[in-house]
């Protein structure tokens, strides 16, 4: 078996274990069909609200159809994770101990005439109005994914919707991210392998050109990654997840010490901007979890 399936193998036998589910299937890959269900609601630990299924249904990924029967799908784990409405933080390394609204593909624009929005996994905000989290979440895309390549729009000034001087310090930021030279469209690779630092500073621009419109004066930009603690179950692939879950934490750091200029400019405007990296389970301990919530949860500790 390679490690792609040996991934996705794990995550099901995982999803079997705490789960009475066994309809599998739906996929319009015959071979991945038996790691999706066929009803989106064995997916998910709770019905989802009308109006979260709404913005789901919004979100540029479509994830209401397929991608989201997947049992890797992190957007999925996203809303397990979260629920409904409100979110209980009990411990403040996450974020202020308190309840918090929660909005998930969250959408803010990035450039002029660009229809493409950057949208946020989730958007948790204080009750108080005085802390926002941006979550950014990913279960195996960091493992089995692809890097998007860099547009050439992101390196032109007058493409920003902020003053060219803070449009500088992006671009800067964004040419620290890339490698060698542009393909016939302009576009550029990342230079990343395992991190997606790309998305994070798109993420970081979205935030940015609309703080007119922020209510919170503290903000944490949070990449939240589903991580494997007991290895064995991915053998004989162990030194290979170990290594690449090295890299993925080496490339975060890198990222988060290129995007120190732009924290200056938050700062400038009056905003405390903090940007992290949270395992999942790390994520989940912080918040205040009923005995069957956690019980159900469990399909993502392993």
């Amino acid at each position: 078996m390679d490690f792609p399936t040996t991934v996705v193998e794990a995550i099901k036998r995982q999803y079997e274990a705490t789960s009475t589910c066994r309809a599998f299937g739906g996929c319009a890959s015959e071979a991945m069909a038996p790691y999706y269900v066929m009803h989106l609601e064995d997916n998910l630990i709770e019905p989802m609200a009308p109006c979260h299924r709404e913005e789901y249904a919004l979100g540029a990924g479509i994830e209401l159809d397929e991608k989201m029967r997947a049992l890797r799908s992190s957007s999925a784990m996203t809303f397990n994770l979260l629920g409904n409405h409100r979110v209980e933080v009990s411990d403040p390394l996450l974020a202020p101990v308190g309840r918090y609204e929660v909005n998930y593909e969250y959408q803010l624009s990035t450039l002029r005439s660009n229809p493409n929005k950057a949208n946020l996994d989730a958007r948790l905000l204080a009750e108080d109005r005085s802390t926002v989290v941006y979550c950014e979440m990913k279960m195996a895309e960091w493992m089995l994914g692809w890097m998007k390549m860099l547009r050439a729009s992101y390196l032109d000034p007058a493409r920003y919707l902020i003053p060219r001087c803070e449009a500088q310090v992006f671009i800067d930021l964004f040419e620290q991210l890339v490698a060698g030279h542009p393909n016939r469209k302009g576009s550029r690779k990342t230079r990343f392998s395992r991190f997606d630092a790309l998305q994070m500073a798109k993420h970081l621009l979205a935030i940015y050109s609309n703080l007119d419109a922020e209510e919170a004066s503290s903000i944490k930009l949070i990449t939240c990654i589903w991580e494997v603690r007991d290895t064995s179950v991915l053998a004989p692939y162990e030194r290979k997840y170990e290594s690449w879950l090295a890299i993925e934490r080496r490339e975060f750091s890198e990222f988060a010490r290129a995007a120190l200029p732009v924290l200056a400019l938050f700062e400038k405007r009056g905003f405390d901007l903090v940007i992290e990296y949270v395992p999942f389970d790390r994520f989940l301990a912080c918040l205040s979890k009923t005995d069957e919530q956690q019980r159900k949860l469990a399909r993502y500790l392993m």
